[in-house]
């Protein structure tokens, strides 16, 4: 026998329901946010690592 596939997902963590519509919401209020390039991202590690080095 294979697996069932089911159509309830969820979108949420324990504790936490949520629906698919607010799970998209969310989902497109991040695309819209503001995105870094690698080049930033690196800096900004290692600006981070240098501060928390032991």
């Amino acid at each position: 026998m294979g697996k069932t596939k089911t159509l309830k997902t969820d979108y949420a963590l324990p504790g936490q329901p949520m629906s698919e519509a607010e799970a998209k919401k969310m989902i497109q209020e991040a695309q819209n946010g503001k995105f870094h390039s690698m080049q930033d991202l690196k800096v900004k590690i290692s600006e981070w690592k240098s501060k928390f080095a032991k």
